[in-house]
């Protein structure tokens, strides 16, 4: 994740702007408090690395709900530890932390392990960005989406809403533990 910039949502509509200042603790909190919110700009433009993968599902919720448990399960079978979040509006996130990994691996992985589902955006979008660039953002968990005024949630492994102290337990335990290691080599059909 960038930690010089993010991106910030506009009120009532579903448009960002870049804030060109160092990603605080601050920041952080206001996001999670819903007085804000906020992204993260997905590639490192000095080392071209990544360190999340996320799956944006969109559209009917029934539906969305469907494939991205379906992903969600592919990636668990795998041996991954994938989180599943509704985002607050008309879909999903599936969210993989990773390793620090080359885009470009980051993105054929994600695009294989997707294969077959029906998925409305996959991050990374680009294998690599200029150094001024800012290329692909997703808006960070348990936040505010600000058309729909509704605070996006984790679910837990048996697809049941987490409140946000939950929430931000599973999180926390993620960010302490080793994170997946992507290994692209590995993958089969499916």
């Amino acid at each position: 994740m960038r930690d010089d910039c993010y991106p910030q949502q506009l009120n009532s509509v579903n448009e960002y702007k870049v804030i060109k200042q160092k990603f605080s603790d601050e920041v952080l909190k206001k996001h999670l408090q819903g007085l804000i919110t906020v992204g993260s700009f997905q590639i490192d433009p000095k080392t071209n690395m990544v360190k999340w993968i996320c799956f944006d599902f969109d559209g009917e919720l029934e539906q969305e709900f469907e494939k991205s448990r379906t992903l969600y399960m592919r990636l668990v079978k795998k041996g991954y530890k994938p989180l599943l979040e509704f985002s607050g509006r008309r879909g999903y996130h599936v969210w993989l932390f990773i390793e620090a990994t080359d885009a470009s691996i980051a993105k054929k992985f994600a695009h294989e392990i997707a294969s077959g589902i029906e998925v409305s955006e996959i991050f990374p979008k680009q294998e690599k960005i200029a150094q001024t660039g800012f290329g692909g953002q997703v808006k960070l968990p348990l936040g505010l989406h600000r058309v729909s005024n509704k605070k996006s949630y984790l679910l837990d492994r048996n697809f049941k809403a987490l409140n946000t102290e939950e929430s931000l337990l599973v999180l926390h335990k993620i960010f302490n533990n080793k994170p997946d290691k992507i290994n692209i080599t590995t993958l089969k059909s499916f």
